[in-house]
């Protein structure tokens, strides 16, 4: 029963990552910077960056599969 539709979370799992890597950028580094905390600020900038190229790299992913299917 393949009506051809299909659901996908590519476009819902890009926003969570580059909002997410957004906000732990904005707020949870310069609140750690601020309290001295620099092993947790150097963690959440890695993490921070680490979602942001993620969701670039899937963004790109998913657009050049868009492209050629």
């Amino acid at each position: 029963m393949a009506t051809g539709l299909a659901i996908g979370y590519a476009n819902f799992t890009i926003f969570l990552l580059l909002l997410s890597g957004w906000f732990i950028l904005q707020f949870d580094v310069k609140g750690y910077a601020q309290a001295k905390m620099w092993k947790e600020h150097k963690v959440a900038q890695i993490l921070g960056w680490f979602n942001l190229i993620l969701g670039v790299a899937i963004l790109a992913g998913h657009w050049i599969y868009e492209r050629v299917k």
